[in-house]
């Protein structure tokens, strides 16, 4: 998917440093796919510093590169001005033990300093009453104590005392989110080229695994692996019976649609 309607360089570079363009997309695509208001990661859980893609496009071999950790995603309910803090306080605080923090005089590499998703980053989400109550999705350990980032350290502290703290299993791995974000943008660029009927082969009412790697391998001009066929099915397949039908393939154009048909 393309943010940035083409106008900047999809880099990873200095995460630890700055804001950065593949940091934008991740969090944007989490954010949509969960539908939330606001979406950050820290950028200790992007590899960064390696990587640029002048042209747009990232495999999924370089997706696993550039988010190797099972970073848990969680979604809460915070108020805009402790999202707003811990922004801010990740930016500039010098982790406490850290090797920078005795030379203030040179530039500070941060395991904690947030990403955020392209909204927030350009203006639209960070601007609101501050009491405003959000939904933000963000890594649960970082409201534990990871990169000690005191905002959200205090925040945790306050669901845990009212017994809100997202429990242990509630969490989907980020790289999971945008797989599956990404696969339903996959999904409505079949779907400009073909209808669900001329999609199912055998005229059966559904769409099994070797029909979708049919329509997969027309769209790319060579065969997909079977892991990427799975990650398509069960992106959009709502009861898990390993097929799609007409209802689930149109609800996602509806879901798409909804939120403004992203590019890709």
């Amino acid at each position: 998917p393309d943010f940035f309607e083409g106008s900047v360089e999809l880099s990873s570079e200095r995460t630890r440093f700055q804001q950065t363009t593949v940091g934008a997309t991740f969090c944007q695509a989490i954010k949509l796919e969960l539908e939330v208001d606001a979406c950050i990661i820290n950028g200790a859980t992007i590899k960064g510093g390696a990587q640029t893609y002048p042209d747009g496009l990232m495999s999924y071999a370089q997706l696993k590169k550039e988010l190797p950790f099972p970073t848990k995603m969680v979604v809460v309910e915070m108020p805009r001005n402790v999202l707003k803090e811990a922004v801010r306080y990740s930016r500039t605080n010098v982790e406490e033990g850290s090797a920078d923090e005795t030379h203030p005089e040179l530039e500070v590499a941060r395991r904690g300093y947030l990403q955020t998703d392209f909204d927030w980053w350009k203006g639209g989400g960070s601007e609101g009453a501050d009491d405003d109550m959000l939904h933000v999705a963000l890594p649960r350990n970082l409201m534990g104590g990871f990169c000690k980032i005191k905002p959200l350290m205090d925040f945790g502290n306050d669901l845990k005392e009212r017994g809100e703290y997202p429990d242990g299993d509630s969490f989907i791995k980020a790289i999971d989110i945008v797989v599956r974000f990404c696969c339903k943008e996959r999904w409505v660029s079949l779907s400009k080229n073909a209808t669900f009927s001329e999609l199912d082969l055998n005229s059966d009412g559904v769409l099994d695994a070797s029909e979708v790697k049919a329509a997969m391998e027309k769209w790319m001009g060579e065969e997909p692996p079977d892991f990427l066929v799975q990650a398509m099915i069960d992106a959009i397949d709502q009861d898990h019976n390993g097929t799609i039908d007409l209802e689930e393939f149109d609800q996602l154009m509806a879901l798409v649609e909804s939120r403004g048909g992203t590019k890709s």
